[in-house]
């Protein structure tokens, strides 16, 4: 079941980026490892910017991210070339330049900025990068760094206070609109020409806190803190489950059809008609469709085939 499979990352895995010529895979200490379409490497690790990617795109063959890293209080924002694999300052060197007038940039790339705040969540439709910092506002730019627009935090209208509500937990674009979600449960939905509040709305039988919010066209996962998983379909409720923890990620596969989830030491398929679980041994971090079935990724780098498979099917 397992032949053929992809070589283990040589790094504990934080994030993977898809873009049609394959996917990156970024370490919590900011490795880098490009990979192919069968998740094959492409090149030898590196680390371009020595602290954790928080955020990250890629579209016109250029990866946007944003780096943190919260023990030195130090955030940036850049732009490279997809299969850059150069090798940055070292962390230390960050550590010296405190308090300093030098700024030290992510290596091998074709724009970059200090942040001044917590870069919480990014998306873009392939012209226009929204990202938002926190306390600090939400931003429309260009590609190349341009600024379209930039407006002040999101204020929601929540009936009952809670503690961190106000958080954006994710961005989404959809058509010529960004979705911005809080931690609360609350959707925005915001034009990406000007950043104009278009409308507000609670998320139908979602249960907050929300960790994450993943979107595929119509169809929207909401993640809570405590594992409660619930799909929607054009904003109305087709299933809830609760799972045995928090969600890692999760993708939706248009061959099942239905969402591919991360969870605690588990692995989910759920379909409008059921749902599949198993047990895993180590932490699940990522699923990689792939044909009529899926990669898993586990926190130590190591995949494995999925045993769920799904015949070819054209409902998206």
């Amino acid at each position: 079941m397992d032949e053929g499979l992809p070589p283990s990352i040589p790094f504990l895995p934080d994030l993977l980026v898809h873009h049609p010529d394959g996917a990156l895979v970024t370490g919590m200490d900011g490795e880098f490892l490009w990979l192919n379409n069968e998740m094959q490497p492409l090149t030898p690790v590196s680390t371009p910017h020595p602290m954790r990617v928080r955020q990250a795109t890629i579209t016109d063959g250029h990866l946007i991210a944003t780096w943190l890293d919260r023990e030195l209080l130090l955030a940036c924002m850049g732009a490279m070339p997809v299969g850059t694999a150069e090798e940055g300052k070292q962390r230390s060197e960050l550590r010296t330049s405190i308090g300093s007038q030098t700024i030290h940039y992510p290596a091998g790339n074709t724009w970059a900025h200090a942040l001044d705040a917590e870069p919480m969540a990014l998306a873009t439709d392939g012209t226009t990068v929204v990202f938002d910092l926190y306390r600090r506002g939400v931003y429309g730019i260009g590609i190349n760094a341009d600024e379209h627009w930039r407006m002040p935090p999101p204020t929601w209208s929540y009936p009952k206070r809670r503690p961190r509500n106000e958080e954006t937990v994710a961005l989404n674009v959809l058509g010529e609109e960004c979705w911005v979600t809080s931690r609360g449960g609350r959707v925005q939905r915001r034009s990406l020409t000007d950043g104009q509040l278009l409308e507000e709305h609670l998320l139908t039988q979602v249960e907050a806190p929300v960790e994450h919010h993943f979107k595929h066209g119509e169809h929207d996962l909401i993640c809570s803190t405590e594992g409660t998983v619930t799909w929607l379909h054009g904003m109305d409720p087709v299933k809830q489950v609760r799972l045995s923890g928090p969600v890692q990620s999760a993708v939706y596969d248009a061959q099942a059809p239905g969402w591919r989830i991360a969870g605690w030491r588990e692995e989910i398929v759920i379909t409008r008609e059921n749902e599949q679980r198993r047990p895993t041994n180590e932490l699940p971090a990522h699923m990689v469709v792939m044909g009529s079935g899926a990669l898993v990724l586990y926190n130590d780098g190591s995949w494995e085939n999925s045993p769920f498979e799904f015949n070819v099917s054209n409902d998206a």
